[in-house]
């Protein structure tokens, strides 16, 4: 009797950590947006110059953890990273055409980010910043790596 329950106790654990597996993997639900995250990222998309609309996902009436390069995290919705690379050029004698000048992103990197308190990894590569310098807030961004 006493193995019967252990055998139960067992397979209950595993059945319910199998389940809060799933639902951490993002299978079973989708954590809600953080408003004032959104807020933040719209922020942020109003300095960016997008000549090809890349940003064009990134509405106020929509949810932006599905946004074109975010990366939320399931269980919090929290913004934990922010991939806005355009194409990488990985061959060494690669000339950059009109097309991958249009698509590269510019403008002014709002410290908005800095209400991105969970914010982890940050890609602006091979975008056309004109030459600025990395911003002095990002040393305040607490969460990247």
């Amino acid at each position: 009797m006493a193995r019967f329950i252990f055998l139960f106790l067992a397979s209950l654990i595993l059945i319910t950590n199998v389940t809060i597996i799933s639902i951490c993997n993002g299978n079973s639900i989708h954590a809600v947006c953080i408003e004032s995250e959104k807020k933040a990222l719209l922020k942020f998309k109003q300095g960016i110059v997008d000549r090809t609309n890349r940003l064009a996902s990134w509405v106020s009436n929509g949810y932006c953890c599905r946004w074109t390069g975010i990366v939320c995290d399931n269980m919090t919705g929290h913004v934990i990273e922010l991939h806005l690379i355009t194409n990488p050029i990985w061959e060494v004698d690669y000339e950059v055409d009109e097309a991958d000048e249009r698509s590269m992103l510019g403008g002014k990197i709002s410290p908005s980010l800095l209400h991105l308190k969970h914010l982890s990894y940050l890609d602006l590569s091979n975008n056309d910043f004109g030459g600025i310098h990395i911003p002095k807030f990002f040393g305040s961004l607490g969460s990247l790596r």
